[in-house]
């Protein structure tokens, strides 16, 4: 089946490229970063410098194209190669600086509403990796304008057409049945240009399965479409818009070295390390999960002597249905006193962002902004239980439990900063209030409204040309992501359906600091060490809910985290480039104060220390690129270790460290017919090593990472001449 499609699909590109007229390479735009390394560049001289007070790297296309896997692998792949950043479960969850998420997402210049907890596909890897120009990762002291969050930000910037018709056709085949195709398109005429473009994937393995091997139900297939179009109405007024489809179908995957149980009143034993046994699935079950994401943006630029001031309403949806097939699931295999849940959500967002700059005379650059964001989230769910009393098991239609609830929450905040440049010192000095008010339209609770104020202090100072020294200190003020799971708690635990319960859940509160340096010498070596730090009150965390993939927010009364970063990168005699970086991070959280009913009495009594299950003590990268003068053949390797995130019912344990290894060989064919080929043969994870991301733990119990993948990719540029 999978090759047959290929072949389909490599027709389409074949004939679509027939059809194009000759053409050459799009020169660079140059407002583009000035590249330092043609290949592993994550840290560069942009347009602007970082942010005072701030770790920052600039990762490129360039990049994103050097990494094994190449534009085929998702954007939270290329962003866990960057110090600090741990990956979690399904290759989608990335966690920073040992806040649980603690990542604000912000395309052109628009903060991203959070996504549903428990969609796999919507936190980021529904924007494609097409799409994506580069993008400016921001860890601790980012400035006041990109509002509330403890980790980082990552602001990513979209392509844009320069010069005449350009694009580029890809296809790739390769194990697990994985298929992958794109294309993108641009043009630029006059003041108005257009850049569009399309993906598509399947493959038999599509979540991080419970087991790893062999794979059992864990095909997915998804799809995108996206196009930005901007009209330069004269030197100092842009219009653009934005628009981005992304439409994916998992199929849940099911444990296949789990049984059933062998005699009546059996019972399945904890793992070995005390982790409670993951709920047994029949092996015949369809369990499946569908998701939709939309995100449409129109931005207004203007350029003023102190900057570009921004006004960018925008609107985005996050649609999501999981079915447990409670038929197939609840079978005459399955447990007796098993349940499955399905949950359906749909969460529309509509906002706004307004920046303004100035100047105030001398050395100060002030900006000013404010952003509003109103989302209204339905939930609809149902949970069932088996029927024991049937020798045929399935679903108990006298205890089925199905309802709904509808929130409204309005989330706003303003925003004022000054960038004073004296000599060698540079300070950015800022502050923000933000404000959030959910209303719950389908139960008698009551508002929730939380405020907060947030305050922040960065620091550069220019020791020498090549040595930069930075430090930063804040007050950071973090609102819960969702309020959708609480709430369903109610009806998904049927110990308490029907009754009244508080929605408590707080907003995170932290004093937060870090202090680094930076040391540069020309084009060919940098290097940084950061050390940083925190201090929480209501300290936010996130559980699933029942056996359920809708996971709710909750607090620790404290928390604290403490940790260390290096990284460096190198450009050996044009033919050399890479990169290393190493993490040290851990985070602890004490006394559970909100959304109790969630945990037992054992939980809520111990108020003590305990290390977040989404930590990750040690972590490292090392990147390489080989490659001739020309940069026609490369040979590009990556190697990540991890030490394990934890485990265990108190979170006391470790899964086992892993190394990984991925390389690519790719050669460039010289240009024909205005065509540019480039023929790539990808291995990720060379050596096979089975690595868990977690045991017995979340929604599925265990879940592996990928063992080898091989894939065979060509990629064919054009444009006219």
């Amino acid at each position: 089946m999978g090759k047959t499609r290929v072949k389909g699909t490599f027709s389409m590109l074949v004939v679509l490229l027939a059809w194009m007229p000759r053409a050459r390479a799009d020169p660079p735009p140059k407002s583009l970063p000035v590249y330092v390394s043609p290949t592993y560049q994550s840290t560069v001289t942009a347009r602007r410098s970082a942010p005072p007070g701030s770790s920052e790297r600039v990762v490129t296309r360039r990049f994103i194209r050097s990494l094994p896997g190449g534009e085929t692998q998702p954007l939270s792949h290329v962003l866990a190669t960057q110090p600090g950043i741990v990956s979690d479960t399904f290759g989608f969850g990335l966690h920073v600086r040992g806040a649980d998420g603690g990542l604000l997402y912000v395309l052109d210049g628009i903060p991203l509403p959070a996504a549903p907890l428990g969609q796999w596909g919507s936190a980021v890897d529904f924007i494609p990796i097409r799409l994506v120009r580069g993008l400016r990762l921001m860890t601790g002291g980012f400035p006041a304008e990109y509002a509330s969050g403890a980790g980082a930000v990552v602001d990513i910037t979209t392509r844009r057409a320069f010069g005449g018709p350009s694009g580029e056709a890809q296809v790739s085949y390769g194990t697990y049945d994985t298929t992958h195709a794109s294309l993108n398109y641009s043009q630029q005429t006059g003041s108005l240009s257009f850049f569009g473009g399309g993906t598509f994937e399947s493959t038999a393995r599509g979540l991080d399965p419970p087991a790893p091997s062999p794979i059992l139900h864990d095909a997915m297939m998804t799809g995108s479409a996206f196009g930005r179009a901007d009209w330069a109405v004269d030197d100092a007024n842009r219009l653009e818009l934005l628009a981005s489809f992304n439409q994916s179908r998992f199929e849940i995957p099911i444990d296949p070295t789990m049984q059933p149980l062998s005699y009546p009143g059996a019972v399945r034993p904890p793992d070995s390390f005390g982790n409670p046994p993951a709920p047994f699935v029949p092996h015949d079950a369809n369990p499946t999960d569908a998701e939709r994401n939309v995100f449409a943006s129109f931005a207004y630029r203007h350029d003023v002597d102190a900057g570009e001031l921004r006004v960018a309403p925008y609107f985005r949806e996050s649609f999501g249905s999981l079915s447990c097939d409670a038929p197939g699931s609840l079978g005459p295999t399955a447990d007796p006193g098993s349940s499955c849940s399905d949950v359906s959500r749909d969460v529309l967002h509509g906002g706004a962002v307004f920046e303004v700059p100035f100047d105030a005379g001398g050395h100060q650059h002030w900006k000013t902004g404010a952003a509003l964001d109103f989302a209204h989230s339905s939930v609809g769910y149902s949970a069932y239980f088996r029927d024991d009393a049937s020798p045929r098991g399935g679903p108990d239609p006298s205890r089925t439990i199905a309802g709904g609830d509808q929130t409204d929450v309005l989330l706003g905040g303003a925003f004022l900063q000054d960038e004073i440049v004296r000599g060698r010192w540079t300070v950015l000095p800022g502050v923000r209030l933000d404000a959030e008010d959910a209303s719950f339209l389908a139960s008698n609770e009551p508002s929730l409204a939380l405020l907060g104020p947030n305050a922040r202090l960065g620091v550069t100072y220019a020791a020498t040309e090549a040595l930069r020294l930075h430090v930063f200190a804040g007050y950071l003020w973090q609102p819960p992501s969702t309020l959708d799971g609480p709430v369903a708690g109610r009806i998904l635990l049927p110990e308490l359906a029907g009754q009244v319960l508080p929605v408590d859940v707080k907003a995170e509160k932290d004093w937060s600091g870090e202090l680094g340096a930076t040391y540069r010498r020309g084009r060919a070596f940098q290097s940084s060490l950061t050390a940083w730090g925190r201090l929480a009150t209501d300290q936010l965390d996130r559980v699933n809910v029942g056996s359920t993939n809708l996971i709710a927010s909750y607090n620790f009364k404290q928390g604290r985290a403490v940790g260390a970063e290096a990284s460096c990168k190198v450009e050996l005699a044009r033919r050399v480039s890479g990169f290393a970086n190493f993490g040290w991070q851990l985070a602890q959280g004490r006394g559970i104060d909100s959304e109790r009913f969630l945990f037992t009495p054992d939980e809520l009594a111990d108020d003590s220390w305990m290390m977040l299950d989404h930590v990750q003590t040690w972590t490292g990268n090392l990147g390489f690129d080989l490659h001739d003068l020309a940069q026609r053949n490369h040979l590009s390797g990556l190697v990540e270790y991890g030490s394990g995130l934890r485990t265990g019912p108190a979170s006391n344990e470790t899964v086992p460290g892993h190394v990984v290894f991925d390389f690519t060989l790719r050669h460039r064919f010289q240009r024909r017919l205005g065509l540019r080929p480039e023929l790539a043969l990808d291995v990720l994870n060379a050596f096979g090593s089975a690595y868990a991301y977690r045991l017995n733990t979340g929604y599925t119990g265990s879940a592996y990472a990928p063992l080898r993948q091989i894939d065979l990719r060509l990629a064919v540029s054009f444009a006219r001449d």
